[in-house]
């Protein structure tokens, strides 16, 4: 082999095992369906606040993402097994915390109660927590709610795989009430045109303020890359420009720690 040719081998070589390790970075980020904070029926992209606000960060660290679209269960079992890298709009949770990485600050603050809808037409009425019991309630595979309501045995829980499907299992008969975030179910069953005039907010709601995070997968593979986002978030949120990324969604401003 002569000199040029060495060279030309070299350089070759060179190429072939440096292109992995000077690959662009990727993040999949897994997006359910939850209007007005997160869109993905009907849409030929996945838009909303938390796609939004890792657009930025990615245009930051110089990465590109795969934006996701999944039901909220199909989404917690990509992240929890590594298979998506973040996720957002997450309540935190022990048991959730045992699989995925809460990144601070929380993004979402909703002053919105959970409320239960039931039926117009039916008598059903529920004043107090206890009148929960010995009714069928609809909730969303893979969602949380309040700690006393998430962790009770003794109510009959219905998983379904969204809130729309839970409201037209409620039409039908199929549930007695559906839980669900006043101020997100409303738009929803707004922009679904869904006959809201047939349902009624019963009596009892538990208040509490809703913090949504964005998460991370402990078993990515790309560790590095997700504390980078970490920083990134952080970094945001104190120089005020997440603030005003969520204030597009009608959301208070980002309490930085």
């Amino acid at each position: 082999m002569n000199f040029r040719h060495l060279i030309h081998f070299i350089t070759l070589a060179t190429l072939l095992f440096a292109s992995p390790l000077m690959a662009h970075e990727r993040l999949v980020v897994a997006v359910d369906h939850a209007p007005p904070y997160s869109y993905t029926l009907g849409e030929t992209r996945p838009r909303g606040l938390l796609i939004d606000i890792m657009m930025r960060i990615s245009k930051q660290l110089n990465v590109s993402l795969q934006l996701t679209p999944c039901p909220i269960s199909r989404c917690v079992k990509l992240i929890k097994a590594g298979q998506a890298d973040i996720g957002g709009a997450f309540i935190k949770t022990p048991e959730r915390e045992q699989d995925m990485v809460f990144l601070d600050p929380a993004y979402m603050v909703l002053n919105s109660p959970f409320v239960f809808y039931a039926q117009t037409e039916t008598d059903i009425a529920v004043n107090s927590y206890q009148d929960l019991y010995g009714k069928r309630i609809g909730i969303v595979r893979g969602a949380a709610h309040f700690a006393r309501f998430d962790n009770d045995k003794k109510l009959n829980k219905v998983a379904v795989q969204s809130e729309r499907v839970a409201m037209d299992l409620l039409l039908k008969g199929r549930l007695d009430i559906v839980i669900a975030v006043e101020q997100t179910a409303d738009h929803s069953l707004s922009v679904l045109n869904q006959p809201s005039h047939r349902l009624k907010k019963l009596n009892y709601r538990h208040d509490e303020p809703i913090l949504g995070f964005a998460v991370a997968s402990k078993r990515s593979e790309n560790q590095k890359l997700i504390s980078r986002v970490q920083t990134a978030l952080l970094e945001l949120a104190n120089s005020g420009e997440l603030t005003q990324i969520v204030d597009l969604y009608d959301l208070p401003p980002v309490n930085v720690k």
